[in-house]
């Protein structure tokens, strides 16, 4: 006896590429560290975000040992895990701003501290407090038949990882399994490394778009608006910014500015240059 596949609840990641295709743009997706530098300080600026024309947050769940995430986001992590910060503390930080704002939510994270709360709870219990699906760094496909089953017993989304080294068979297995939309990988190597897309970007992203129909959305490396202009032109269908908006974070608290009014500035300048 098959489990009836629920609805995805007012699917809002297949309604805001549905209207960013609308408005032919792309876009705007940040990452954002749960807990970092501190709670109160993710619990003010997620609400920024999503004021100052982020489409979709990729909310980070701070773990010890970082699977593809660069220095900074490391970095951020450690201080958020030595601050308190725990998967329970991104549930609270979630429901709270889910009381609000509408925009999609994704916990984004390594598969360990989803296990440890156990696949069935944490689902159930994400679903419950606005989440719209999961993005899991280490959760090989081959792997993932339990926690996809949950997420679409919940109508969610299982959110999956391609890189410019994976092969075409391969993306088109991916892709058959995953919901939502793509995140492409753009570059060899870790979130923060160098900066800005190669030149093969254009070539890679028609490369993925041969073997899915789901929105392509791409990341690492892109940290300004002209990064996130290329990443347009490139093909994309999101835009994916998370080590800037960590530093952009830190460099507001170094030179004793509003940490909301800096990094409003910086999603407005991002947003700009997604919709040109």
């Amino acid at each position: 006896m098959t489990t009836p596949q629920t609805p995805i609840r007012t699917d809002r990641i297949a309604r805001l590429f549905a209207q960013c295709r609308k408005e032919n743009r792309a876009a705007l997706i940040l990452y954002i560290t749960a807990g970092y530098p501190d709670a109160a300080t993710t619990r003010s600026l997620l609400p920024v975000l999503a004021d100052a024309g982020c489409d979709l947050i990729e909310l980070g769940i701070p773990f010890s040992d970082p699977i593809a995430d660069g220095p900074t986001i490391q970095r951020a992590s450690t201080e958020a895990l030595q601050n308190g910060m725990t998967l329970r503390g991104a549930l609270d930080l979630l429901r709270e701003f889910r009381v609000r704002h509408e925009i999609p939510v994704i916990p984004f994270g390594a598969m360990n501290p989803f296990l440890a709360m156990g696949v069935e709870q944490c689902v159930r219990e994400f679903r419950e407090a606005g989440a719209d699906g999961f993005l899991v760094a280490d959760l090989p496909m081959e792997e993932a038949d339990e926690f996809r089953r949950s997420l679409r017993e919940a109508g969610m989304h299982l959110i999956a990882l391609v890189a410019p080294t994976t092969p075409s068979a391969r993306i088109r297995s991916i892709a058959e399994k995953s919901s939502g939309f793509l995140y492409c990988i753009s570059m060899k190597g870790t979130t923060g490394s160098l900066g800005g897309l190669s030149a093969e970007a254009s070539e890679y992203l028609a490369r993925v778009r041969a073997a899915t129909n789901l929105p392509l959305a791409l990341g690492f490396g892109i940290s300004s608006p002209e990064h996130a202009r290329a990443a347009v032109e490139a093909g994309a269908d999101g835009v994916v910014v998370g080590s800037a908006l960590i530093k952009c974070i830190d460099e507001a608290r170094q030179a004793g500015q509003p940490v909301e009014q800096a990094v409003r500035d910086y999603v407005v300048s991002l947003r700009c240059a997604v919709q040109e």
